[in-house]
């Protein structure tokens, strides 16, 4: 930019840093009309319960200090956030000669430099980063002129990845603090505010630069550690460390689609190390999987073998067992009535049939000749 352009933006900024003066002390009697009414509403319910116990209402008067307390546990966060404005509702407005040196002086920190006419967005561009051995590339910092007027209800910049380098389990992440072009300030939220409030827009873009030149291992939107992804080796899906799984057998990586949890011991395993329960279909890991049927020596579960056998064995050998009983039953029954028809035989005809002797017993010797004459 050059000297004239330069004057021009600085200008557009001082007007809307006058609206954002006007807008704190808004904010300010908003923020002091919700305390009030806070207190209203204790002394409200105060009264309430006084009548409440005049007329000995103990469960309206328990309502009313219920109500009491809960008011009185918002009142302190009411209280802050009027003191915090406060402190702020008489930020001074830098002159148009002291916004122009400010955009100098930024331009001669960062080097390139431009103001957005068509978003009306003063731009900055940081180096190229690099974080534990992780590129990043270069980001283009943008502050929004117009945006800056409501910087107490919306953000009014965002953060690009010039070269973008992102996250491999999400393309919205360009940096380990940045989603979708915006950034996660974290402690570095109020020093940022205070810096456009009072319109010193170098130490904006360099409080926003060192967010993005530092890593926070504890409030990344994905860890470094898992920027790259791992493959799933099943289907090749990309995952973080969150949402992957390691067989137990292979100890290959694989999503949650991939894998399967032994049923019987809870191992998890992936597809090629899985096997399955011929009668229940429930999935099985190699150890498990090595319990098998006795006679048809299928792969079986040990819910669905009984007395070694799968269902289908198990029934066939029932029912053998329930024909040979049968057939044997069958016959018991044929000897009997067989000897049912022979006594009633004799019955009837009052002849009583002698037991069945062997050939000869009890009988004499018939002699021929002289003597049996």
């Amino acid at each position: 930019m050059n000297d004239k352009q330069i004057v021009q933006v600085a200008g557009m900024i001082q007007e809307v840093l006058l609206k954002l003066r006007k807008s704190r002390y808004v904010e300010c009697m908003q923020r002091l009309s919700l305390f009030m009414s806070k207190v209203q509403s204790v002394t409200h319910d105060s009264r309430r319960l006084a009548l409440a116990l005049s007329r000995d209402w103990f469960a309206a008067a328990e309502r009313c200090c219920k109500s009491v307390s809960r008011q009185l546990n918002e009142i302190p966060y009411a209280v802050c956030t009027v003191e915090n404005i406060l402190n702020r509702r008489d930020v001074k407005v830098p002159k148009l000669s002291v916004v122009a040196e400010e955009i100098r002086a930024l331009r001669d920190e960062f080097g390139d430099v431009e103001f957005n006419w068509d978003e009306k967005a003063l731009c900055a561009v940081t180096e190229p980063i690099t974080l534990e051995e992780v590129y990043l590339g270069r980001f283009r910092i943008a502050l929004y002129v117009e945006r800056l007027g409501e910087l107490y209800h919306q953000v009014p910049y965002c953060v690009m990845a010039i070269d973008p380098h992102p996250a491999a389990t999400d393309e919205a992440v360009t940096h380990p603090h940045v989603s979708n072009e915006q950034v996660c300030e974290g402690d570095g939220g109020a020093a940022i505010r205070a810096a456009l409030e009072a319109g010193r827009l170098t130490d904006f873009f360099t409080l926003v630069r060192s967010i993005l030149t530092t890593y926070n291992p504890e409030s990344p939107y994905v860890p470094l550690a898992d920027w790259y992804g791992t493959p799933c080796y099943e289907c090749g899906y990309v995952m973080d460390s969150e949402n992957s799984y390691y067989c137990t057998y292979c100890e290959n990586a694989v999503c949650d689609e991939c894998s399967a949890v032994c049923e019987s011991c809870a191992e998890v395993v992936c597809k090629s190390c899985a096997h399955t329960c011929e009668i229940c279909e429930r999935s099985l890991c190699p150890h498990c999987a090595k319990t098998k049927c006795s006679q048809c020596e299928s792969v079986c579960c040990a819910s669905c073998l009984d007395d070694g056998l799968c269902p289908d064995c198990k029934e066939e050998r029932d029912n053998h067992e329930e024909t040979d009983d049968d057939k044997q039953n069958a016959e018991e029954k044929e000897r009997t009535a067989v000897g049912g028809r022979l006594a009633e035989r004799g019955e009837r005809t009052g002849t009583a049939y002698p037991a069945v002797q062997p050939h000869g017993l009890g009988q004499a010797p018939v002699l021929s000749g002289p003597l049996g004459q």
